[in-house]
């Protein structure tokens, strides 16, 4: 679901695409997935727009890595950076495709909370200007859109800087959370990306994508909250999603 305002909520409808054309995403139809700071094209080609269809590309990649789409360039990631999902919704998946761009044949599905992913230092900047990265994802090669990709850094608990009231659905807190970080950033995307789940207490995990630092493409918020009908606010942790690269758990 899209607000009009300067923050946008994508609650669902980034389906089985594969993220990786456009700055949103990675997913098969990056239509519905965020933006990302490096990539201003739309996020049409990675994310699937229903979660029911079948991934588009068909293309097998050369076996010449001289005959691949777009130019190789130098740009983060670099070799062996650990990288992470993000701007991916609850209920879709990032594709990793067989070659840099969403017309190669998908090669394995990440949820939108995968970790682990260890890039390779081969990046490709393809003809409408998107960025696509070679990666081992649980022990498979292939290439992702640098849009929904990240490096995670240490999380801190900001609770005391969030002046948040009840509301009737967790989705509301996790949007409302979200507003109040990305202050005067312009235009940066909301994405729930896991939950809400109940136990304990009440969760839900959104991504902020596209705010205006250099170091900081975006920002993850769990949100613990109480309440059964009305949700309370009980703690959220804050995780920066880092451009560059983390040293010691901080953006570099």
């Amino acid at each position: 679901m899209r607000r009009t305002g300067a923050v946008a909520l994508l609650v669902g409808g980034l389906v089985l695409a594969g993220c990786g054309d456009t700055p949103a995403g990675d997913v098969e139809d990056p239509t519905t997935s965020a933006p990302s700071p490096t990539d201003t094209a739309e996020p049409t080609d990675d994310v699937t727009d229903e979660p029911t269809e079948e991934p588009t590309g068909e293309a097998t990649a050369p076996t010449d890595p001289a005959d691949l789409p777009g130019e190789a360039i130098e740009i983060f990631p670099y070799a062996d950076a650990e990288l992470a999902v993000m701007g991916v919704a609850a209920d879709d998946v990032l594709y990793v495709r067989e070659g840099p761009g969403s017309e190669f044949a998908e090669v394995i599905e990440l949820e939108p909370l995968a970790e682990g992913i260890i890039a390779t230092g081969e990046n490709r900047q393809l003809d409408d200007g998107t960025i696509w990265a070679q990666v081992d994802a649980e022990g498979t090669a292939g290439w992702a859109s640098v849009a929904y990709l990240t490096h995670l850094g240490d999380a801190v608990d900001i609770t005391s800087q969030l002046d948040l009231p009840a509301t009737a659905t967790m989705e509301e807190l996790a949007e409302l959370a979200a507003e109040q970080r990305a202050g005067d950033s312009p235009e940066p995307t909301i994405v729930i990306v896991d939950g809400p789940t109940e136990g304990d207490l009440h969760e839900v995990v959104v991504d902020i994508v596209g705010l205006a630092d250099d170091a900081i493409e975006g920002e993850r918020l769990h949100v613990f909250a109480t309440g059964n009908g009305e949700f309370t606010v009980h703690s959220v942790e804050a995780t920066a999603l880092c451009a560059r690269g983390v040293s010691e758990g901080l953006c570099l």
